[in-house]
């Protein structure tokens, strides 16, 4: 996803209308824009394993290294965002704006809404959030003014959900065919074995052809 955010050539905006936390926070960092709705959370981005689990410690220093280094990069020019996903990702990374520390090491930053739209320094800077919104229409309406903006919304198409089915069944439809085909082989001429196998692997490969 972080991928597909640093391609795209407009504008991006992430918007958290409940709760950014691990995985939604690196992604919020990737966008040119956070904006919020005023019940909205970021943070907690420690690095852990795909079950939950702490990972190792000499690995947690390797990730939570190398995570650090890419939020810095994505977030130069964008005021404080750098510092704040450092402070999500490293619970020993002390966040300090002046002579302000609005988090001390030992523990993980999470920041509300409202927090996040806290102004700091000279000039006035937000610490994260572009704006508070209570949807994307009051969003859109905000940065372009009503009626200044057209939604194009994407939706899934029927070859899409077509791919997923076809996926998700697969292994079950390749082991038919073989049973299938193994069948015929053992019977003597060509019948309806031989042509129920063939016609469920060309399914499955055409699942794969389709996704």
């Amino acid at each position: 996803i972080l991928e597909a955010l640093e391609k795209f050539p407009g504008k991006t905006v992430a918007f958290v209308n409940n709760e950014a936390m691990s995985a939604g926070a690196f992604i919020s960092a990737m966008t040119d824009e956070i904006w919020f709705t005023p019940d909205g959370v970021i943070g907690a981005a420690a690095p852990v394993t795909s079950t939950g689990q702490d990972v190792d410690k000499t690995m947690k220093l390797k990730v939570t290294s190398y995570l650090k280094a890419r939020m810095r990069a994505i977030s130069e020019g964008k005021g404080y965002r750098g510092q704040v996903i450092s402070a999500m990702i490293d619970e020993n990374y002390e966040l300090k704006i002046g002579d302000t520390v609005l988090k001390p090491k030992g523990e993980l930053l999470t920041l509300t809404a409202s927090e996040a739209s806290k102004t700091y320094g000279t000039p006035p800077q937000p610490l994260l959030a572009a704006g508070i919104a209570t949807d994307i229409d009051g969003l859109l309406t905000q940065k372009f003014g009503a009626g200044g903006y057209v939604v194009k919304t994407l939706q899934i198409t029927w070859s899409e959900k077509l791919a997923v089915l076809l996926n998700a069944v697969s292994p079950i439809l390749l082991g038919l065919g073989l049973v299938a085909l193994y069948i015929e082989f053992k019977t003597p001429g060509f019948g309806v074995f031989g042509i129920t196998g063939i016609t469920l692997l060309v399914i499955v490969f055409l699942g794969n052809f389709v996704a």
